[in-house]
This record gives structure tokens, sequence and C-alpha cells, in this order.
């Protein structure tokens, strides 16, 4: 067998490409189906998938924007449209899709009116109130984790988790996300998320398709989420991406690193507000004990000065005092020409002639000495 015969990957694709672009079938070409996953690249390329949503079949197809200007209306994923175009191949991956020179819009696609009528309904019911949402427990005991088993997502909600607040328990139901029978995997690892005392519920996997998210549309497993014992956070694709469980969702995130942040508070946050607690403690202790010092020292300076007063009015009041005792004591009122008479035995004061007879010895004393008398004569006033 000559080995030089047999082509190379790149030979094979090339043959491939020049056969497809050959037919003239398949270079004028009208198709018709469902938009999904459109959206405008880095290079200025619209690309997007071309459903047949009853047989479960899909077409790449690329737009590029000189041609989508020309168009009249805006593309969006949901829309039923019917393009015209040609096949082409891209020999460096082997793929080929419809290069797209035209689109007729139909208006909304069998899947987008499902969709949109399921959401009413729904809504109808109630599931979406707002008042129905609940506050996520920031502090949580335990979270739970429904994701694909070893996905990136779930790598992502784990380890952001750990990062934040390593103090809680991490329980994952992984399940399959995306396929036919994800929406039944979705709801049997709910039901099971149901059975653990866990603080909130996390549900999310990576971007895709509507296609690959439509398991998160499911009516069954919706309603059976609005009876969760605990609080649910989606994060289900991307930011643009929006499926039922986000309306059903207590709160909702953009990215799984997201859901993790709003499931829990940083510990560098917790060691934030300790430091502000802490600082504003002695902030307050050393602005109180400012205060006390202030305060102790005016009433040390008022309680010296009331002080110093209450002593000058006793100092005064004993002086007057003092004064008055100095006008009563006897020996003064001698000194001003006064006497004082006592009988023999010097106890008894001679107050009237009667306390006296002729013939008594009494002693007079005055301011510089005592005189010893007899009586001689008593003799009362007026007689």
């Amino acid at each position: 067998m000559d080995y030089a015969d047999i082509p190379s990957v790149s030979q094979l694709n090339d043959y491939i490409k020049s056969r497809l672009e050959e037919d003239e079938n398949l270079q004028s070409i009208l198709v018709q189906g469902e938009v999904s996953n459109f959206k405008l690249a880095s290079n200025g390329v619209y690309y997007f998938s071309l459903l047949d949503v009853e047989k479960n079949s899909s077409i790449n197809c690329v737009l590029f924007k000189n041609n989508y200007q020309k168009l009249k209306f805006e593309i969006k994923t949901g829309d039923k449209v019917i393009l015209y175009g040609a096949i082409s191949v891209f020999t460096g991956r082997g793929s080929y899709s419809l290069k797209v020179y035209n689109v007729i819009n139909q208006g909304l696609g069998n899947k987008l009116l499902q969709f949109k009528e399921l959401k009413q309904k729904l809504y109808k019911m109630g599931l979406f109130d707002e008042k129905r949402k609940r506050p996520i427990n920031i502090f949580p005991k335990a979270i739970g984790v429904i994701s694909a088993k070893n996905s990136a997502a779930l790598k992502d909600i784990i380890v952001n988790i750990k990062r934040r607040y390593p103090f809680c328990d991490i329980y994952v139901f992984p399940c399959q996300v995306q396929g036919d029978g994800a929406a039944k995997e979705i709801l049997k690892a709910y039901f099971k998320s149901q059975e653990y005392d866990i603080d909130t519920l996390i549900i999310g996997r990576g971007g895709g398709s509507s296609e690959d998210l439509s398991a998160f549309n499911d009516e069954t497993l919706i309603i059976a989420l609005s009876n969760s014992k605990c609080p649910i956070i989606s994060a289900v694709g991307h930011e643009i991406d929006l499926t039922l469980i986000d309306y059903i969702a207590d709160k909702r995130a953009s990215t799984p690193t997201g859901a993790a942040e709003l499931a829990t508070i940083d510990v560098r946050e917790i060691k934030q507000i300790c430091n502000s607690y802490e600082n504003e403690m002695k902030n307050q202790i050393k602005n109180k004990l400012n205060s006390f010092i202030t305060d102790y020292n005016y009433l040390k300076d008022n309680l010296h000065k009331s002080i110093k007063i209450k002593l000058e009015n006793l100092i005064k009041q004993i002086e007057l005092y003092n004064n008055r005792l100095n006008d009563l004591n006897p020996l003064n009122i001698l000194k001003r020409g006064y006497s004082l008479t006592r009988k023999e035995d010097k106890k008894s004061v001679v107050k009237s002639c009667g306390d006296v007879n002729k013939g008594d010895i009494i002693f007079t004393t005055i301011s510089d000495g005592t005189i010893k008398s007899t009586i001689l004569e008593v003799t009362k006033n007026g007689k």
C-alpha cells in the first residue's frame, strides 16, 4: 500500500469543501427554522444556530455585518425566520455552516412562544411575585449546590465559597444539566437537597445556547422549586441568558462565582467590619475618657471653689460668733465698769437685796480683782 496516496486531514477537508461549494443546490438555498443563541463576535460577524424544534435538529449560521445592516429588523433568539444563503465549509475545523445573505422574519418561533406562554402562566400563579423572595443568610452553616459533576461551574462555586467563607459546609447534588432527561435529573437533585439542613441552595451551570438551558424552563421543575424550604440562588448561563428558574429564584447571579458571592460574606469584610467596630469602640472610649477628664477637672475646680467659699463663710460666721461671745463674756463686761457680787460661798450670785442680810460677807469681782466686804446695811429701792 502506497501511504503517499492517503490524503491528510486538510486535503480531505479541502476536497469536501470543493464538492459542497460546487453543488449549485447548496450555493443558493432557502431554509426555515428558529433562531437560537444569536450573538455578535468580536470580529464583527454574527453567529447563531437555526433550529428545527420538532425534529431536534440544527445548523450553524454565519451572517456578516454588511448583510445584517441591510435588514429592516433586528434578529433575536427565538425568531422564526427564512434564511437565504450558501453552504460554506471551514476547513480548519472540518465544519460546515450556512453563510446567510438575507433573512425573512416570520415572527416568534414555537419554542419562544411556548416559553412566553409558560412564563405568563407561572406569573399569574404568583410564583414570580417579589413578595415571595426571601433574604439570603450570608452567614450560612451549610450551602447546597446543584450542578453538573466535575463542571467548571461547580468548581467555581465551591472554590469561591471556601475562599470567602470557609466556615460553612457544602453539600453537592450532581446531575445532568442539559440534554434529554436533564429536567428530571435536576428535579431529583432538588428533592435530595431538601432532605438536608441547608441555609441556601445554589443551582448553577455555565453558559450555553437556549437549547442547552431548556431544562431550566421545565414547568414541573419550576413549580417544585417554588416550594423550596430555603432560599434559592440561580446561576444558570451568562448574564444575557434568562431562564424561568431565574424568575422563581430568590436571587439571580450572572455567573457561578457571583452565586458564591451572593450566598456568603467575605471573611475579609468581616475583618474590616470588626476592625471598624474596634476603632469605633476605641474612639468612643477615648472620647468618653476625655469627656470624663474634662468633667472631672470642671467638677474639681468647682469643688475647690465651693470649699473655699464655704470655708470663707464659716470663718466669717466663726468671727461673728466669736465677737458675740466676747460681747457676752463677763470679764469683758467687767472691763466696762460692771462688777459681779457673790455670797460668802463664792458660788451664789447676789441678784437682789433679798439675797443678803446685814452682817453677811460678800465678794465683789471687778475687772482687776475681788473685794471682800461685810454688809453694814441693806436698803431696797424706794425705802
